[in-house]
């Protein structure tokens, strides 16, 4: 099965639905999805300041919002465009953000913790990717400044809505340790989505659609929308690129990230192939949320 996990999210049923379907839509599924994978940066036709974000280290004062006096030390970040491979310095960021996210999460769930498979995973050639990165100059001033407080154990860990996005005092200490014995060029993702131009194959309708798949939206910064800005451009390069849905994973328990989507975001629903909707597997610990986009849907 597919494996996702956003922020807090899990992974995919394995359901196989095979439906009848003419050739003509077999060939149109096919130069759709090779359209979109052949390209090597959607993003270039997108005004630079879209891509740009200001972030501020989060020191937890005990607002859960994160709205504190460290937000007005704004720093600069851009989102960039990646086909897989990644780079092996971004590639190892990217694991250990998931792994600071997801980790406990996903030793609790059914699946298990798999590190070498969720390598494999980011490594796989449909993968693609959006980046933030933190601009060269801000590197340090941000690294230094993302030390973890003396706060209460209960504030240790705060999930809020924005993309099930996490602040930890141990999130804290290890971007601080890191940027501390980092180059600069191994040390600025501070967030990445993975998603794939996929067939709707789990459909129980038409497997031959063509949907965008967000295996990961994982964050280290929270309380600056950099879940909703991804989101928000993986939606609008679904819509360019002629996918119908924009389709994900998310662990029940993980309530800050179902509120994201379902409360936050627009348009998100339980789609109809999520384990939720079949007699006897109630009880699955994972729901999968997908948005329709195209002709007519507003992204």
């Amino acid at each position: 099965p597919r494996r996702l996990c956003h922020f807090f999210t899990m992974a995919k049923s394995s359901k196989r639905r095979h439906n009848n379907t003419g050739s003509s839509a077999k060939k149109q599924l096919k130069r759709i999805l090779a359209h979109a994978n052949a390209q090597s940066n959607p993003l270039a036709a997108l005004p630079s300041a879209f891509l740009t974000v200001n972030v501020a280290p989060c020191k937890n004062n005990g607002n859960a919002d994160g709205d504190n006096d460290a937000l007005s030390n704004k720093h600069g970040a851009t989102i960039h465009y990646y086909k897989s491979p990644l780079p092996e310095p971004i590639l190892k960021q990217c694991l250990e953000v998931f792994e600071r996210n997801m980790g406990e999460m996903y030793r609790k769930s059914e699946w298990g913790l798999n590190m070498e498979e969720k390598r494999k995973e980011l490594l796989h050639e449909d993968a693609r990717f959006l980046i933030i990165m933190l601009d060269e100059n801000d590197v340090d001033d941000v690294g230094q400044s993302a030390s973890p407080s003396n706060d209460t154990a209960e504030n240790a860990v705060n999930i809020t809505d924005d993309a099930n996005e996490i602040t930890s005092n141990t999130a804290a200490m290890a971007i601080d340790k890191k940027t501390k014995n980092a180059s600069k060029e191994e040390q600025n993702v501070i967030g990445f989505a993975h998603f794939r131009f996929e067939p709707d194959e789990d459909s129980p309708h038409n497997p031959l659609l063509p949907i965008t798949y967000v295996y990961e939206l994982q964050i280290s910064l929270t309380s600056h929308g950099l879940g909703q800005k991804l989101m928000t451009l993986i939606e609008l390069l679904s819509l360019q690129l002629q996918m119908t849905k924009v389709i994900l994973t998310v662990f029940k328990c993980n309530t800050g990230a179902m509120r994201f989507y379902l409360n936050k975001l627009k348009g998100y629903g339980v789609d109809e192939c999520s384990p939720s909707n079949f007699e006897g597997e109630e009880d699955v610990d994972y729901e999968i949320l997908s948005k329709r986009i195209g002709v007519g849907k507003k992204v």
